[in-house]
């Protein structure tokens, strides 16, 4: 269970580096995955095919915060996800290394912690590393 959501598969798919729009949409009805995962930072200029793609393929959005470096990006990109995507969900990224894209678990934990004070439901993405 995902905050009161009970997915019937517990496959979620991610939306980047696919080909073109048509295998990104064969990829998700054939995968059976009812949670899709969005970066924002990624949408580019072509943003709103993608969402109505999105939309039209009737699954849950989880935005996320990849590609966001500090607590204040992480939480602006996690406010607009919200806005765009209609949704409190939010993958919670927070790089702390630039070489090896590892999350900062200090400033991950900070971001949560805003982020839930302000209704969001947090998906945080930590590092497997022991501190």
């Amino acid at each position: 269970m995902f905050y009161q959501f009970t997915p019937q598969s517990r496959f979620l798919l991610g939306t980047a580096g696919y080909p073109s729009p048509d295998i990104l949409h064969q990829a998700i009805n054939a995968s059976g995955a009812e949670i899709i995962t969005v970066s924002l930072r990624r949408e580019g200029s072509e943003g709103g095919a993608f969402r109505t793609l999105l939309q039209q393929l009737n699954k849950r959005i989880l935005p996320n915060t990849a590609g966001c470096h500090t607590v204040k990006e992480a939480v602006t990109t996690a406010q607009m996800a919200r806005e765009l995507f209609d949704t409190p969900w939010i993958k919670l990224e927070v790089i702390g290394h630039a070489d090896t894209l590892q999350p900062d678990p200090f400033a991950l934990v900070e971001a949560a912690r805003i982020l839930c004070a302000d209704g969001f439901q947090v998906f945080p993405y930590p590092t497997p590393r022991k501190i």
